[in-house]
């Protein structure tokens, strides 16, 4: 399972990841990042997340591009 999550930066308290919606595949979690056009967000898997820190699944948003 992946969850969609979106990354929300303050200007004055740092950064929030919010959970979006959770797909079985990391391909309809990809589809619907593309479909709602997320930029700042990416596909992560489930049972990999502990204590609010994420790992990427693969890294599709432009923020690991820079």
């Amino acid at each position: 399972m992946f969850a969609l999550v979106l990354f929300v930066c303050y200007l004055h308290s740092g950064c929030d990841d919010k959970v979006v919606d959770v797909y079985n595949t990391e391909q309809q979690c990809l589809n619907a990042m593309a479909d709602q056009r997320m930029r700042h967000g990416g596909c992560y898997p489930v049972d990999k997340s502990f204590g609010g820190f994420w790992q990427p699944a693969q890294q599709y948003s432009d923020i690991w591009r820079r």
